[in-house]
């Protein structure tokens, strides 16, 4: 009963506002022109094995590993995760020091 009385009573007090929002004889406002400012992101530093999967995943684009399954599955073969024929391209050309 708590439920309906206080459902009815937002529906009331929803119908009450709404006319009040809109005046037809008052114009809008114009909108102001947020200022535009070219904000960069922080300069991020990465770690040395962040550095060396960045070097290995250019190694990869240049040899014709361009998919992200291409380079996923050099990285589980690089890790262990992943042997046999799958990993072939990446005994083809093994990862750089």
């Amino acid at each position: 009963m708590a439920i309906r009385a206080g459902l009815a009573l937002s529906a009331l007090l929803t119908l009450a506002v709404l006319p009040g929002c809109s005046s037809p004889d008052e114009p809008a406002p114009p909108p102001s022109p947020a200022p535009v400012s070219s904000v960069l992101p922080p300069a991020q530093t990465l770690i040395p094995s962040q550095q060396r999967n960045e070097r290995i995943r250019g190694m990869l684009y240049a040899a014709g590993c361009t998919s992200n399954a291409c380079v996923q599955t050099y990285f589980a073969c690089m890790d262990g995760y992943l042997t046999g024929d799958p990993c072939q391209f990446y005994r083809d050309h093994p990862p750089p020091p």
